[in-house]
């Protein structure tokens, strides 16, 4: 399979159009296909399955085929405005098919008039049903909800008063719906706005909950701005430091976002090694927002490397030389896969062989400290221009400076 930024899977041509422009004109390279196993070569690929008015069995399967195809950061279910096509089929054949914690289904696409309140589809105002003559796969009811009373999954409701008090409380009810349900459930959305729209995907872009989305080419706008299509916060820490004070703040990090280096691999083959810590760190990303790259966590990883350095006859200066080349190769890697948000580094032959790695040419320095001696930059020119870095050297701060650093430059 294929690891894609975003796929969309739209029930036509138009709409199959209108939702990948949003993420084309957000600098996404975004192809259409009509055949979901087609070879890829983009960020953001639309599948058009043609199947809003074929019959409910094979609109079922031909979209749980095309979702089964890719692996992907963000998958979405691009659904017409006015409920049209086999809403309830194709959602079901995205659960069965991506099993996500969350389906988040918000139809509404307010510059065009469709909105949605009280879990009702309207149309300038009106309910859907009343506003609708001709005679392509109708819904048979306004009422999201109703519409979806035969899914075999659970139906829970995210009301106007919750989405309009922002990013924070979206949040929290989304995680609450999360931890009180055992398997997928589809939260349907009520919005009137662009803002609530992108209040909904900035907050289902920072749970730890996996989420799939469903809805018009209004959400699929508003997915195209936050971190969702590019997995969540890809904040990157990388810890070359061997001091006590970098184990003991590394000791307050999670250990599920914290990749380690295998000693042996780095030491013989760099470049395999970076390879290999790629994948880990991405899924660390997703899960945690953040993840940590390091050549050892602890004092005893560190008689690891020693041994097999002693193992291979390696020197100090070519022990540094390796470590260097793994971390700025697994740098890279990252970054070219989903584009790093912020970056920290401890360690000043690290962050050096980091910012040589991506082409930086300076450095702009914001004013900021974290903490006393840990400064917040900007780095100019080159693959990661104007990405956020923070720099600490490895004996500066408290137990949770690098949690903190790494919160901070993951906040929006």
């Amino acid at each position: 399979m294929t690891e894609l930024n975003a796929v969309v899977i739209a029930d036509d041509i138009t709409g199959a159009n209108d939702t990948g422009s949003q993420f084309a004109s957000r600098g996404y390279r975004t192809n259409v296909v009509f055949d979901p196993s087609a070879p890829t070569s983009c960020d953001v690929l639309v599948v058009d399955t043609e199947t809003r008015e074929a019959p409910p069995a094979a609109a079922y399967e031909t979209v749980r085929a095309a979702v089964s195809q890719h692996d992907t950061t963000l998958l979405y279910n691009k659904l017409d405005s006015t409920l049209r096509g086999n809403v309830t089929d194709e959602l079901a054949a995205v659960l069965d098919a991506a099993t996500p914690d969350i389906l988040l289904l918000a139809p509404a696409f307010p510059s065009n008039g469709r909105t949605t309140e009280d879990g009702v589809q309207l149309v300038d105002g009106d309910p859907v049903v009343e506003t609708l003559t001709d005679s392509e796969n109708l819904p048979a009811t306004s009422s999201v909800v109703e519409l979806l009373s035969s899914l075999a999954y659970p139906v829970e409701t995210l009301p106007l008063d919750v989405v309009t008090k922002g990013t924070g409380h979206v949040r929290s009810k989304l995680a609450e719906i999360d931890r009180n349900r055992d398997g997928p459930v589809v939260v349907v959305a009520d919005a009137t706005t662009h803002t609530h729209l992108r209040s909904l995907a900035d907050a289902a872009s920072r749970l730890t909950a996996t989420v799939a989305y469903a809805g018009s080419g209004g959400l699929a706008g508003a997915l195209s701005r936050s971190t969702a299509v590019s997995g969540g916060q890809s904040v990157l820490g990388v810890v070359g430091s061997v001091s006590e004070t970098s184990f003991g703040q590394l000791a307050r990090v999670p250990d599920q976002a914290i990749v380690a280096l295998d000693p042996e691999t780095m030491l013989e083959r760099p470049t395999e090694a970076a390879s290999e810590a790629v994948g880990p760190v991405l899924a660390a990303q997703r899960a945690h927002g953040f993840a940590i790259v390091t050549s050892a966590p602890s004092s005893r990883a560190v008689d690891e490397v020693t041994r097999n350095a002693d193992a291979l006859g390696l020197d100090e200066h070519a022990v540094k030389d390796r470590i260097a080349t793994t971390l700025r190769a697994t740098v890279r890697g990252v970054h070219e896969t989903r584009p790093l948000a912020g970056l920290f580094t401890t360690g000043g032959s690290t962050t050096i062989a980091v910012l040589d790695e991506l082409d930086a040419e300076s450095l702009e320095l914001t004013g900021i400290e974290l903490d006393d001696g840990i400064p917040l930059t900007r780095i100019r020119g080159g693959a990661a221009d104007e990405t956020l870095l923070v720099t600490k050297a490895g004996s500066f701060g408290d137990p949770t400076t690098i949690v903190n650093c790494l919160d901070f430059i993951g906040t929006p």
